[in-house]
């Protein structure tokens, strides 16, 4: 075999690649990125998110555009994480804060992180945080501001103007449209239809109360005890036909026959049989099984002997 054979006979080493540098990768994770948000596909864009960051902590842009889809996904509380380490110190996220507060039904520490604070997002979210919170004289304001320097004709009118009519019907309801739900309008009226605290609410009259309870319960029996005092004790079994308690009984031993077959009908059969023909009945109950058979053979035989008797005249 020559050396070139030899040469090319032998395997390969596998030598790995290098991995690809955060240059390199990054314009590619943006392209998709781009797609992703692009066609609606919000989770496999926060994973590319991730690994935007993970390459370049620094990356505003990775960060305001998962930060957007945690908030269209309805995760506020991974927007609350991170929202605790943001790539940069520039600017305040307090409004984003708030903003996942109040979805979390948090309105408290959302209203003290944007309280004093300006502009049109703000009074936005602190006239619904006030709403929730049933401050509506105050959410009403700030609503009506808002409508003062707003155009009739932007969908941001129509929204603002369907939340001050909400408010102004509850403000209105809680103020003074409730008392027509009440049976009376009048101060005096509604003072002596105050209904009545229940009997017994007073700590004497309660402590009295439960001493009488007490005093009527009974202390428990033995169960067997009362059973056999009392005559308590019920039965689980019915008692068969024509058996009294307390006397004695005795089953009939041919129960579990057919009734076609037991003794007793097989007479009764034999008796009325016997009265069909027109026979006597002995003394006694009845026919036994070898009278009734006797008397069936004889019959059957003098039948038989007159019948051969008059074909003999005929001969």
């Amino acid at each position: 075999m020559s050396t070139l054979e030899k040469s090319t006979n032998k395997k390969k080493s596998f030598t790995a690649r290098p991995p690809r540098s955060a240059e390199e990768r990054l314009p590619k994770l943006y392209r998709a990125l781009t797609d992703q948000v692009d066609d609606g596909y919000f989770v496999n864009a926060i994973k590319t998110c991730k690994k935007i960051l993970s390459l370049d902590s620094s990356s505003q842009t990775a960060f305001q555009t998962i930060l957007f889809l945690y908030l269209q996904t309805d995760d506020y509380t991974s927007a609350l994480s991170l929202l605790d380490k943001p790539p940069t110190s520039e600017g305040s996220l307090d409004f984003e804060r708030a903003y996942c507060l109040y979805r979390l039904h948090r309105e408290k520490e959302a209203l003290n992180l944007i309280e004093g604070k300006e502009g049109r997002k703000v009074q936005h979210l602190e006239a619904q945080i006030r709403y929730r919170l049933g401050e509506y004289q105050r959410a009403q304001e700030i609503y009506d501001d808002l409508l003062a320097l707003v155009d009739s004709s932007s969908s941001e009118h129509a929204d603002i103007l369907t939340n001050s009519t909400a408010t102004t019907s509850h403000q209105t309801f809680s103020t003074s449209s409730y008392r027509n739900h009440l049976p009376s309008t009048s101060e005096g009226d509604l003072e002596n239809n105050v209904p009545s605290l229940p009997t017994g609410w007073a700590i004497g009259s309660l402590s009295k109360t439960v001493e009488k309870k007490t005093a009527n319960v009974k202390a428990p029996t033995d169960k067997k005890s009362a059973n056999v005092n009392a005559g308590e004790n019920k039965r689980k079994h019915k008692l068969p036909k024509a058996a009294v308690v307390g006397k004695p009984f005795t089953e009939d031993p041919e129960r579990w026959i057919p009734l076609r077959q037991r003794t007793s009908y097989i007479n009764a059969q034999a008796q009325a049989q016997n009265r069909k023909k027109g026979g006597k009945e002995s003394m006694g109950t009845g026919f036994t099984q070898g009278s009734t058979a006797i008397l069936t053979q004889s019959s059957a035989g003098g039948g038989g002997g007159g019948g051969k008797g008059k074909k003999g005249k005929r001969k």
